[in-house]
């Protein structure tokens, strides 16, 4: 696994070990609609492949990954596509993350939900692929 971020690689043992919704990718945004539809119906849920490109996770691949678990976790937890429901869900990944010890997944993982989701529900707009990794640098006083 050389060359892929340590979260990264912690997302991957995450996922090994904590419960997921079965999932696909697809090029189609179905939003979070087609994730409750699919859900619903007991069918796999879709996940959007674009704009996974340039992000945190270092590969498109891991992005996907992430959005999976994220939406997995807003289904088996019931946690609503909601700025509550999005809160909940980070706090929900928070403490998956540090019952592993994982740290630095935690923190990443809830920039990219809940910090992420407070940002939209202000602005109106998702943030730029980067918003994550500039949140890091302001924390870690990093240039």
């Amino acid at each position: 696994m050389d060359g892929i971020p340590i979260h990264t690689r912690q997302l991957i043992e995450l996922v090994r070990n904590e419960p997921m919704y079965h999932w696909y990718l697809t090029d189609e945004d179905t939003s979070f609609e087609g994730v409750i539809e699919a859900y619903a119906k007991g069918e796999p849920m879709p996940i959007w492949s674009g704009a996974s490109h340039d992000t945190i996770w270092g590969e498109p691949r891991f992005n996907h990954l992430f959005r999976a678990f994220h939406d997995s976790i807003h289904m088996l937890y019931d946690c609503s596509f909601t700025i509550d429901g999005e809160l909940k869900a980070s706090s929900i990944q928070t403490e998956l993350c540090l019952k592993y010890g994982f740290v630095d997944l935690a923190i990443i993982m809830h920039i990219e939900t809940a910090s992420q989701a407070l940002h939209f529900d202000g602005d109106g707009e998702f943030p730029p692929q980067t918003f994550t990794q500039d949140r890091l640098n302001e924390i870690y006083g990093m240039k």
